[in-house]
């Protein structure tokens, strides 16, 4: 199941959301997440304070469940897309 989770955060929890990343980018290219966990991409805007990342899981409550092991502070929201448009190039 695809998930986009977007993460939002004050100024004064910048140092532990990007240590969060850093971690999190550590795992997935480690390949160390949880079976039944793909991250797909991360985004991430400083200026926005925002970021996106994009889950291929088996459901909803694996992905919550390795989120608390995090302790993240800021706020977290999951959503499951529905695509209207995909562009798919042949090459």
């Amino acid at each position: 199941m695809k998930i986009v989770v977007v993460h939002q955060w004050e100024d004064s929890q910048k140092d532990a959301v990007n240590n969060f990343f850093n971690q999190l980018v550590s795992m997935a290219k480690g390949k160390k997440l949880p079976k039944g966990m793909k991250l797909e991409s991360v985004r991430i805007s400083q200026d926005a304070k925002t970021a996106i990342c994009e889950w291929d899981v088996d459901n909803m409550d694996l992905l919550m469940q390795a989120a608390k092991q995090f302790n993240i502070t800021w706020k977290i929201t999951p959503v499951i897309p529905q695509t209207l448009y995909e562009h798919k190039s042949f090459f």
